[in-house]
């Protein structure tokens, strides 16, 4: 199933697309639990997704996909972590070797935009933002000290992540957190795809264009550290949760990249589309 959070004649809901559509299943309840949003129904389990899929597939559309607006398919995890130079891409990777161990870091729920909402260039003089197209898994169950044996186990499902930077506020200080964090500098959606129906998420093909043009072209099977280990390596430092997300990295092309970089700017639009899942787009706008 492609799940969906989104809001419609001013209401909250949630549903999966269908033929061009959304069948809206925000008033659904199991065991006599109302599954408010995206992340309840994680958190109720897999045999609520196989009850949904069966409600999905007995009904037809009720809601055309553009009569809604597009929320962050879990627009309130407990946590966001992301994973840092990740591919084999970057020059220093190729030149050192791999590192021995990912860089890890979390970003606020309040950093990205949905599908369809502009992403923003803040006010900062000269802020350089910058595009990283990356596949997001979602969390589908309770665990700690996951085996890499059984890490996939506990994913729920994927989605797409524009895991935008702000480059000129590196070197102010140590930390990421300035670069990654920006209000709404980065977006993610447009839908949860169910771990089901990808075969293998080390075998997708990440492709990012801004106004058109290709400037990520790379496969999550060009990842350093796999969906696996990464999940395996998140679960001993802390418990991962039914709807956290983990940004798994970006392939070279980034904008930072270019000569000269091709931060992104006021106007541009910007796409990030992953075989299997679809393509989030984005407008940029000015803070």
């Amino acid at each position: 199933m492609k799940l969906i959070s989104f809001r419609h004649d001013g209401q909250e809901g949630y549903g999966a697309v269908k033929e061009g559509g959304i069948v809206d299943l925000s008033s659904e309840i199991f065991q006599e639990t109302p599954l408010k949003n995206l992340k309840t129904v994680l958190e109720a389990g897999r045999d609520v997704m196989t009850d949904l899929k069966e409600i999905v597939d007995a009904k037809s559309a009720e809601i055309d996909l553009g009569d809604v607006i597009f929320r962050m398919p879990v627009f309130n995890p407990s946590k966001i972590f992301c994973v840092g130079r990740n591919y084999y891409a970057y020059h220093e990777v190729m030149e050192d070797g791999r590192p021995d161990w990912p860089s890890i870091f979390p970003r606020f729920g309040d950093s990205f935009s949905a599908h369809n909402q502009p992403i923003i260039r803040g006010s900062d003089d000269g802020d350089q933002l910058d595009y990283e197209g990356e596949l997001v898994v979602v969390i589908g169950k309770q665990g700690r000290h996951i085996s890499e044996e059984n890490s996939m186990d506990y994913v729920g499902g994927y989605t797409i992540a524009n895991e935008g930077s702000v480059r000129n506020w590196i070197g102010r200080g140590t930390q990421n957190c300035p670069v990654k964090n920006q209000w709404r500098s980065g977006s993610m959606g447009p839908a949860i795809v169910t771990a089901d129906e990808i075969d293998d998420p080390m075998d997708l093909q990440i492709v990012t264009r801004v106004n058109g043009e290709e400037r990520q072209n790379g496969s999550t099977g060009m990842m350093i550290f796999d969906i696996p280990f990464v999940i395996s390596y998140i679960s001993r430092f802390t418990r991962l949760e039914p709807g956290d997300l983990i940004c798994t990295g970006s392939p070279g092309g980034s904008a930072i990249e270019h000569d000269p970089p091709g931060y992104l700017k006021p106007g541009d639009k910007i796409e990030v589309q992953i075989s299997g899942i679809g393509s989030l787009k984005n407008p940029v706008k000015a803070e």
